[in-house]
């Protein structure tokens, strides 16, 4: 208040003034005492924080976030006969400034039909081969920027099902806890592991469902990316495919349209997968230049073999779809019912 007052008067003796002058470099000295009290209180709730996170989270946690390592093959393809052995190995890249310590181990492992994965511990799967794997190390340390090949053995039961079985042989970053500890690993890489035992074999895929959405009501096309939403034409396919033999297959599959009546036709890769016995997996998305006006007759083809890069055997299926811009049809209707009604009314005036 006596700050509020000072100039305000007009008379007043020189005591007055060092009064106010006097509070006011005490406030001021107040102040700068509670400034300084508060950035301390920040700075130690600061310091207590990142010192929690030390605690909580030591170096191991920094040397995850620097996790880069490179297999090699990412997927090894072997055949086998009951009671064999056999050696092989696995590259393994450190392209880090670090040393990178690793645990290994083998999971089974299933492919959904929307192509993710599921990890399951050895054994789980009737089709397992992760209890065949011999791992000499479950603990392996890759200097940094180096290359490292680490043998494994693999020997084949006497009494093993022809047909395939299967593993993958996981390296991950020691610095979390291994599979089973309630958590899920996030810095791992694997080596898919394909084993096809001699005997009775039967290589058989089949398309189980092709489908694609006839479009009525989109105003344009899509733009370069490919997908969009209404009112640009998004034309959805879905392919199923279904392995039905007893050993894994690479499969390669492709779709095509053309016109039965009306106009454009197109095609597009989609692409190769590893599809597992009893499996079926799932191809989705758009085509990427719809046509704009037709019916159309759309072919899904499937080639696999009996290697991984020999596709002799073809599967083919079809099915239909149409192209109808009802939406602009509607607009012409109404504007030509327009048009007729203006001129109706001009020719009675």
């Amino acid at each position: 208040m006596l700050i509020g007052r000072h100039g305000g008067r007009e008379d007043g003796g020189k005591t007055e003034g060092r009064v106010e002058d006097d509070a006011r470099a005490a406030l001021e000295r107040l102040s700068c005492r509670g400034m300084a009290m508060r950035r301390l209180g920040i700075a130690s709730i600061l310091l207590a924080a990142s010192t929690s996170l030390m605690l909580l989270c030591p170096s191991p946690c920094a040397r995850a976030q620097d996790f880069d390592l490179t297999v090699s093959p990412v997927k090894k393809e072997l055949t086998m006969d009951p009671g064999g052995e056999m050696d092989f190995t696995v590259t393994l890249i450190n392209h880090t400034q670090h040393d990178q310590e690793l645990l290994v181990y083998t999971m089974d492992f299933f492919i959904n039909p929307d192509n993710s994965y599921d990890f399951r511990e050895p054994g789980y799967y009737t089709y397992s081969c992760s209890q065949w794997i011999t791992i000499p190390r479950q603990r392996l340390t890759v200097p940094a920027r180096s290359q490292h090949e680490e043998p494994f053995h693999l020997r084949v039961p006497s009494d093993a099902e022809p047909g395939g079985h299967f593993s993958v042989l996981f390296f991950q970053d020691a610095a979390e806890p291994p599979p089973g500890q309630g958590v899920k690993p996030s810095y791992r890489i694997g080596s898919l592991i394909l084993v096809t035992v001699s005997g009775e074999i039967v290589r058989e895929a089949n398309i189980r469902a092709l489908s694609v959405e006839s479009d009525f009501f989109s105003l344009w096309g899509p733009p370069a990316g490919g997908e969009a939403g209404w009112p640009a034409r998004d034309i959805r396919y879905h392919l199923e495919v279904e392995n039905t033999g007893n050993v894994h297959l690479t499969v390669q599959a492709s779709l095509s349209y053309r016109s039965k009546f009306g106009f454009g036709s197109g095609s597009i890769d989609l692409g190769e997968i590893t599809l597992l016995p009893g499996a079926v997996r799932y191809f989705d998305g758009s085509l990427p230049s719809p046509p704009f006006l037709g019916v159309y007759e759309a072919e899904a083809e499937i080639r696999y073999g009996p290697q991984m890069n020999v596709f002799d055997t073809e599967k083919r299926e079809k099915a239909g779809f149409w192209v109808v811009p009802l939406s602009w049809i509607l607009f012409l209707v109404l504007l030509g019912v327009g048009a007729w009604c203006l001129v109706r009314r001009m020719h009675r005036r």
